[in-house]
């Protein structure tokens, strides 16, 4: 049994030697069983209001912690989904500027393929003129003289053989006088010869071989034209696209 608490008095569980030396009637010992539950009731009701004011503060602290707990944790879920959101975002972006990069980029190759189509015509043109015979010659003729051979056989489109043995002649003269300037001791060895295989599908040019057909310079116009666009692109861009 819990010890009496100030204000509070139980003698006779405290003193059982301070009962009355005499015997007790029915109504002292009524009394004092009412005096000793009423005790026990009052410690009762005290020590559950300490059990339940100390469950109230832990229920306090635990829900607070909970609470915290969740805030962190919607917080650092805000933070992900935001940082998602901002990587899609850069990413589609991203997306976006090389897809019109791209873009401008194919724009600009449709051009540059456009204007070689348009020099190709304008070379089918000059092929058809008179004044390709002169244009053939100083291909031949610049070809020999890149060569330095002295047995160089000669390949023209299909359908120009006979232009390019009419140039021939004054293709190796030119040629000769050349190599006399530079003082070439192979002048005399000099041998151009036209091969009969033709070259298909070109327009115009011709193919040029020397050393038993070891060394083989492609001087038709379209390989011409390709080496100009490359030469002359940075330039080419300026001027289309500023």
């Amino acid at each position: 049994v819990p010890s009496p608490r100030p204000g509070l008095s139980a003698p006779d569980l405290d003193h059982p030697r301070s009962l009355p030396t005499g015997t007790m009637n029915e109504d002292q010992v009524q009394k004092q069983i009412e005096q000793m539950v009423k005790f026990i009731r009052q410690e009762a009701v005290e020590k559950a209001r300490e059990i339940h004011v100390k469950a109230e503060e832990e229920f306090n602290i635990e829900k607070l912690r909970m609470v915290e707990a969740e805030k962190a944790r919607i917080r650092a879920e805000y933070e992900r989904k935001e940082k998602d959101i901002e990587v899609t975002k850069r990413i589609s972006q991203s997306n976006h500027v090389r897809a019109a990069r791209l873009n401008i980029l194919s724009e600009r190759q449709v051009q540059l393929n456009n204007l070689k189509e348009d020099a190709q015509k304008r070379l089918t043109r000059l092929v058809q003129s008179d004044k390709y015979a002169s244009l053939l010659e100083s291909l031949i003729v610049e070809g020999l003289i890149r060569l330095e051979g002295t047995k160089v056989s000669i390949r023209a489109v299909s359908g120009q053989a006979t232009t390019a043995k009419n140039v021939l002649p004054s293709a190796v003269a030119k040629y000769k006088t050349w190599a006399e300037k530079k003082g070439a001791a192979f002048v005399k060895e000099i041998d151009i010869t036209i091969n009969d295989v033709a070259i298909k599908g070109s327009c115009g040019g011709v193919i040029l071989a020397t050393a038993g057909d070891k060394i083989v310079l492609d001087n038709t116009l379209e390989t011409r034209l390709t080496l100009a666009m490359e030469v002359r692109l940075p330039e080419t861009r300026r001027v289309l696209f500023g």
